[in-house]
């Protein structure tokens, strides 16, 4: 159920990628590998036909690094960010992904209460800290936290 009820969850798609990107800009969040990305997808809330929210994932295997969860401002404190993390985590247990990995300077009172713990990057697999977010788009002072998705 939405928060709104003219707002949708859906997968995000290429055409998407322009307004998502515009989101991740004014919030300051990386957006140089997004196109590039290996194995990564995106969710979107829309009213409208305009996008309020998004959220990315990028999976390596059987875990997968939660990207860049982003409200547009005057959308903020209607809970769309928690409704993308509760999509996000039940497709991703659906198609096998056991544990999410994030990297976050300023959300990590919000991922707490959605059940991440802190992680020392080091307990993060080899696959994850090859990606583009954790060699060179988050700063080394961006709290690692991490999720364990049970069945």
């Amino acid at each position: 159920m939405s928060a709104v009820a003219e707002t949708r969850i859906r997968r995000g798609q290429l055409v998407d990628m322009p307004a998502i990107a515009t989101l991740l800009e004014s919030a300051g969040l990386p957006t140089a590998d997004l196109t590039c990305a290996a194995d990564f997808q995106t969710w979107v809330i829309e009213a409208h036909g305009t996008l309020l929210a998004a959220i990315g994932l990028e999976r390596f295997g059987d875990v997968a690094l939660l990207r860049s969860l982003v409200v547009a401002p005057a959308q903020r404190e209607r809970g769309l960010g928690q409704e993308l993390v509760t999509r996000l985590e039940r497709d991703a247990r659906a198609a096998g992904i056991t544990r999410l990995v994030l990297l976050t300077e300023t959300a990590e009172e919000f991922f707490r209460r959605r059940g991440y713990f802190v992680t020392d990057r080091r307990e993060v697999s080899d696959r994850v800290k090859q990606s583009a977010e954790f060699r060179s788009l988050c700063p080394v002072s961006a709290v690692c936290m991490s999720k364990a998705l049970r069945a």
